[in-house]
């Protein structure tokens, strides 16, 4: 079960903690978006919270898409930061998986399918034991090659 309590630290090194005030009635339907996240249906729950998350955003800055983060510097939230923070969103589903083989088969189906560094995130770690050393190496190598290092670092090093 994925609690609302998740969201908000997987979401405030993006937004800093002003944006997750204005935005804290979001998190529990955000929490509640997850929880009902199943691998026999096929959706698009992370596009849902890309526009979601962004509407929200637009909404609570004014179009200004701006956010003041811990140490206190403003940073504007782009375009694709939504998109990253929907999938880092992802993540929380994905740990939450089962061990077993419907999971990683849908998991790697859905690294490919989504371009997602949280299924390969799952795969490289929760399920690392059902993977070849080769096949962990590839995994590390797309994340590193495709990915800003501080979405991977804290996994890979």
């Amino acid at each position: 079960m994925i609690a609302q309590s998740q969201v908000i630290i997987t979401l405030r090194p993006w937004l800093g903690a002003p944006l997750m005030q204005a935005l804290d009635p979001l998190m529990g339907d955000i929490a509640a978006r997850l929880n009902g996240f199943s691998i026999r249906r096929e959706e698009n729950l992370a596009q849902e919270l890309d526009s979601l998350l962004f509407r929200a955003v637009r909404q609570a800055t004014q179009g200004r898409m701006l956010a003041q983060l811990e140490d206190g510097t403003f940073v504007r939230i782009r375009l694709e930061d939504f998109s990253a923070m929907a999938d880092e969103l992802m993540l929380l589903v994905f740990l939450d998986f089962p061990a077993d083989s419907a999971h990683l088969v849908f998991l790697r189906d859905y690294s490919m399918r989504r371009a997602s560094l949280s299924a390969l995130r799952a795969l490289y770690t929760k399920f690392a034991d059902q993977q070849s050393p080769r096949e962990l190496e590839a995994i590390a190598s797309v994340a590193k090659s495709c990915y800003p290092a501080f979405r991977w670092r804290e996994w890979l090093q």
